[in-house]
């Protein structure tokens, strides 16, 4: 029986390749987009301890200056909390584009794998018929040299 050899079997492992390699890409930047999220949540806790602690100081008698202090934290904690919500925006839109890389090298890797197994088949298919066509020759001999 003849070996099945697909031709296209180079660019297959390429493209399986790539796709390994994009859903490594994919795993990184998920991580980068759950630090960054990680992050988020620390200053949001810490926004709520600001507000927390300022209600506190609010419920005694306070000086204005130690009220203005308060109030400038929790403005900048509140900067800062927006620039990370773009960070992680910028991270998730970044993850979700290698998302539909991979989604797009899965199909093109697919694409090969379906035109190996049909010339698998085909290769099966012959040999089958190589297989009929020697054994009815060997009959067909056998009852000509009776």
């Amino acid at each position: 029986m003849e070996k099945f050899i697909f031709r296209f079997d180079t660019i297959l492992g390429v493209k399986e390749k790539i796709e390994d390699d994009k859903k490594n890409k994919l795993g990184i930047s998920m991580q980068k987009l759950a630090a960054e999220q990680n992050k988020l949540d620390k200053l949001c806790y810490k926004k709520e301890d600001l507000i927390h602690n300022l209600e506190v100081k609010m419920q005694n008698t306070i000086k204005v200056e130690e009220l203005r202090n308060l109030s400038y934290n929790l403005d900048i904690m509140q900067n800062i909390i927006n620039k990370q919500e773009e960070v992680v925006e910028q991270s998730e839109l970044e993850t979700e584009n290698k998302r539909k890389d991979l989604v797009e090298a899965s199909k093109q890797k697919r694409i090969f794998e379906k035109l190996k197994e049909k010339d698998y088949g085909r290769h099966k298919y012959n040999q089958l018929k190589q297989e009929h066509a020697l054994t009815d020759e060997i009959v067909c001999y056998r009852t000509a040299s009776k």
